[in-house]
């Protein structure tokens, strides 16, 4: 499932380790889904950190283009969240939102090993120099695809605020490696790391990630719903219960 959009959606966070297999099981059956199911979304991936200073989860949604985030049925997603997602948002930790069209992507194929590095502002960005760079890491025997993600700043970020605060790294994009082996990937990392030298050090937190799951639009009707837990919802009304 190679990344097919215009736009990409890159989400980090968290979660409180006492509802991490609660946030898997939301987030695979009900959360992702409906966000896929938007107008102009092509799919979705969860990738949980292996090793690396980047949050514990990273989120890439596949977009026809960026405009899908200011579309009326995404604003309505996010304005109307289900009760269950209403109960999980302040159970984040370190949520980071990088709205980013797709520069430059570079072989193909889905990894089930994900590099990811964010990237500071600057036209160091599209500079030649680090563009070649780039073209270049996938001649390193453990990468077999390489994005290059670029921040669109006129979207706005979520209005509202998602539990913990939120970490300290560059936000002007991203570079995201994928790979067929956590330990092949991870033996690119030095060349990884001279080809972010060409940005004058507005790169960081290169982090190794293993994808959870994937899913795309043509997949959704098979997907089997799911409830949310009865301590999050009232079983005979299907409210929130004191726990949101």
């Amino acid at each position: 499932m190679n990344l097919r959009g215009k736009g990409a959606l890159a989400l980090w966070n968290g979660i409180d380790p006492a509802r991490r297999a609660e946030y898997d099981l939301w987030h695979t059956r009900e959360h992702v889904p409906e966000r896929v199911a938007v107008p102009g979304m092509i799919g979705a991936r969860r990738y949980v950190r292996v090793a690396g200073p980047l949050p514990e989860y990273l989120t890439l949604y596949d977009m026809a283009d960026t405009h899908v985030l200011s579309s009326e049925a995404y604003l309505r997603l996010l304005n109307n969240p289900t009760p269950w997602s209403k109960s999980m948002r302040p159970s984040f930790r370190g949520f980071m939102r990088l709205c980013c069209r797709r520069e430059l992507s570079i072989g193909g194929g889905l990894g089930a090993a994900l590099g990811a590095a964010v990237l500071a502002d600057g036209p160091a960005l599209s500079s030649s120099a680090f563009l070649a760079a780039v073209r270049g890491l996938t001649s390193q025997p453990g990468i077999v695809a390489v994005h290059l993600l670029v921040r669109e700043e006129a979207v706005p970020d979520v209005p509202f605020t998602i539990g913990g605060d939120a970490p300290d790294f560059p936000r002007g994009g991203a570079l995201l490696l994928e790979g067929y082996d956590d330990d092949a990937l991870a033996a690119c990392f030095s060349a990884v790391k001279a080809a972010l030298e060409a940005l004058a050090g507005t790169a960081s937190g290169l982090t190794s990630y293993r994808l959870a799951c994937a899913v795309d639009r043509d997949s959704l009707e098979r997907l089997t719903p799911v409830k949310a837990p009865a301590s999050v919802l009232h079983p005979e009304t299907g409210t929130l219960s004191s726990r949101a």
